[in-house]
């Protein structure tokens, strides 16, 4: 296949680059336009106009080009397609050139991102929706009541169990909200943490009701203290966290066909093994006195220690050897617990762990997100879980899979080289600090974000009022201040300005999860 790909003078230099690292045929055409995205269809169907086009099987126009290119097509003879909006993108496009439909409206770029993302998350439905298939085929654990079941095992990814962190401590309206919020954020269970320590049995079925009415997902309760446990059981829920020796012997009644977590460790006498192997050892003990005592349904978990004090290591190797004696218990894997002890940012952290987990076997993710930092922990380890899943099954490295972690970073460099040769030719004028402050008659804004709507809020007060008089909402930037424009609650420039800046630092700290103050900065 022989393509033209069409471009404007100042891009063409990078667009010959990257194409030149396809595969492909392909020639560069710059028409006389120096920026790609003035390139109208009527410019490209006069300069496509010519015979020795036809000697090319695919046009590629700038995926910037506005409106329908088939009046371009019908010049030249030629299919044609837009391209991608930057011309990072060209060799990605190209390479899957064959396995895309491209568009004449829409860039091929978006059409790529969609088509993977796409092929993702089908191949992940096909697994889910053919459970009971691949359960009785492969092995593993149902958690849940029927019609609401959650399979877990090596055939599927990996399961993420959302804590609600300290539920006693909740008004009971918060809970329903919160079970809410991790469900959308890709929880596949929901979690009710109790307090070390301040057994609240009487608490539990209410905790549970609240939130049986805002999911269908199972529910589990984490707790060591055996009248919470028995509580809880009574209740209903799906999955105890957790026994170990100390006091599996007191709820193993209770227990028997709900599926429990079980520990490698006396918590009564405070004795958790510091060393994998006598981890490992203890599990393994504690795992054949739960089955002895009659619980059917088990899943280990080595317990995932923070990084340096007391050892992440250590605590890795203790999952290995784990797997290494019993390929078959489901394992659980809490990340919380270095997440919320080491200050860097959550996404890279849960996504390597996530990686590590996937590695040493693990079917459950137990994730709270009890520090500001941790916010969206839930939303990432499911994004994360899904990664690994696809990795293991296509046997390659988490990349290029149709889903990422990809939030602050990108994969491509999509910058323009900064065109440096203009300050010889005109007038550099240097910026002088802040401009003075100039009241608006119409005004003045404050600015504030919805979390729970997700939405960026304006809040208009009248020149010399204190009261205000609208609140506009938007979902981004540019739909609060087209609605200020419109509605004519701006008259000064530098207030249109202003207001862009806040807007906009305000539609980043909600995509983000950080902090929104007006007139702070974002990253101080």
């Amino acid at each position: 296949m022989r393509i033209l790909i069409v471009t404007g003078t100042l891009a063409e230099e990078s667009v010959r680059r990257y194409a030149s690292e396809s595969k492909r045929e392909v020639d560069v055409m710059a028409l006389p336009v120096s920026v790609a995205a003035f390139i109208t269809p009527e410019l490209a169907s006069k300069a496509l106009r010519a015979p020795w086009v036809r000697k090319y099987d695919l046009i590629l126009l700038p995926g910037y080009v506005r409106g329908d290119v088939s009046r371009v097509e019908a010049a030249a003879g030629v299919p044609t397609f837009k391209g991608p909006i930057h011309a990072a993108d060209l060799m990605v496009v190209l390479d899957m050139i064959d396995q895309i439909e491209l568009s004449k409206t829409v860039p091929a770029s978006e059409i790529l991102k969609d088509e993977l993302r796409r092929k993702a998350a089908a191949e992940i439905d096909r697994v889910n929706a053919n459970w009971s298939d691949l359960l009785s085929r492969k092995g593993g654990m149902i958690i849940g009541s029927a019609g609401h079941e959650v399979p877990i095992g090596h055939a599927f990814p990996m399961r993420v169990i959302a804590e609600i962190v300290n539920a006693p401590t909740l008004e009971l309206g918060t809970i329903p909200k919160l079970a809410h919020y991790y469900e959308a954020e890709g929880a596949d269970i929901i979690d009710i943490g109790m307090l070390a320590g301040k057994p609240q049995p009487e608490r539990i079925v209410g905790m549970v009701e609240a939130v049986r009415s805002a999911t269908t997902r199972p529910i589990s309760i984490d707790t060591l203290e055996p009248s919470e446990i028995e509580a809880a059981i009574d209740s209903g829920v799906d999955l105890v966290l957790s026994v170990d020796s100390g006091n599996m012997a007191e709820v193993a009644s209770a227990i028997q066909d709900t599926p429990v977590v079980v520990l490698p460790s006396n918590m009564k006498e405070g004795r958790l093994p510091r060393k994998a192997e006598d981890r490992v050892g203890m599990l393994a003990q504690n795992i054949q006195k739960a089955m002895d005592l009659g619980m059917t349904k088990l899943i280990a978990d080595p317990v995932l220690e923070p990084a340096i004090q007391p050892g992440l290591m250590e605590s890795l190797t203790s999952y290995k050897l784990f797997r290494r004696i019993d390929e078959t218990t489901p394992m659980l894997f809490g990340l919380g617990n270095v997440t919320e002890l080491i200050d860097v940012d959550s996404p890279g952290v849960n996504g390597l762990l996530s990686a590590l987990a996937c590695e040493v076997g693990a079917n459950l993710l137990f994730v709270p997100e009890f520090s500001a930092k941790a916010r969206g922990s839930v939303r990432e380890t499911s994004t994360a879980s899904k990664m690994m899943f696809l990795s293991e099954r296509k046997e390659t490295v988490p990349k290029d899979l149709g889903i990422d972690l990809l939030i602050l970073k990108e994969k491509r460099w999509r910058e323009e080289p900064y065109e440096r040769h203009l300050e010889e030719a005109i007038d550099v004028i240097k910026s002088r600090g802040y401009a003075s402050v100039q009241m608006d008659m119409r005004g003045w804004f404050k600015i504030e974000v919805d979390r729970d709507d997700r939405m960026i809020t304006a809040i208009h007060y009248p020149y010399e009022r204190s009261d205000p008089d609208s609140l506009i909402k938007g979902a981004d930037a540019t739909e609060v201040y087209g609605t200020i424009v419109r509605r004519g609650l701006v008259s000064s420039l530098y207030h249109a300005a202003y207001l862009g800046k806040e807007l906009e630092k305000a539609g980043i700290a909600l995509r983000l999860g950080r902090s929104y103050v007006q007139d702070e900065d974002l990253f101080p």
